[in-house]
């Protein structure tokens, strides 16, 4: 008998303690996310400051203006696909070494400044020239960004002949020849 309490004793003990380990990890969880959140927030107040201001004229950080030259690529074949999306946020995550949720908020930031730009050719001329103005930005940078929007224009199949007349003009203003 003595047993059966004790070993009752000692399993009403074990599920104490799961059940708190398991409430700190939760807190741990909490945590987290609320570091995450923290450390985006100068990314979001930027974001709201520049929404009142306008559309393209606010982008000041190029892989903003990168992530819309891939946007406008992709769109120039028809709406944007799940294919195209995925191959943006790939690339996003591959060469600008952001989380998946980092990349979300940047593509969904993108497009909503891309949105009221104008024609395709005048958004990708701006952002263009944008990028080949950023103090620093080297000529292997440039070639990077070339790669990464013949990539999104071959995430359907081959490119159409909107989307290379778009990488032609990111082509001539960077002075990239393929």
């Amino acid at each position: 008998m003595q047993f059966i309490v004790a070993l009752l004793g000692f399993l009403g003990f074990l599920a104490v303690w799961y059940w708190r380990i398991k409430a700190l990890q939760e807190v741990a969880r909490d945590g987290r996310k609320i570091a995450e959140t923290v450390s985006n927030l100068p990314r979001k107040m930027r974001f709201k400051t520049k929404t009142g201001r306008g559309s393209l004229d606010v982008v000041d950080d190029p892989r903003e203006a990168a992530t819309i030259l891939m946007l406008e690529i992709a769109q120039a074949r028809g709406t944007l696909t799940e294919r195209q999306e995925a191959a943006i946020r790939g690339e996003v995550m591959h060469h600008f070494e952001f989380q998946e949720a980092e990349a979300d908020q940047l593509i969904s930031q993108a497009g909503w400044l891309s949105r009221n730009g104008g024609a395709s050719h005048v958004v990708v001329s701006k952002m263009t020239d944008f990028v080949r103005s950023t103090p620093g930005m080297s000529n292997k940078e440039l070639v990077d960004l070339d790669g990464m929007l013949v990539t999104v224009s071959e995430a359907e199949g081959n490119p159409t002949d909107s989307q290379l007349d778009l990488l032609s003009i990111y082509r001539d203003k960077t002075g990239l020849r393929v």
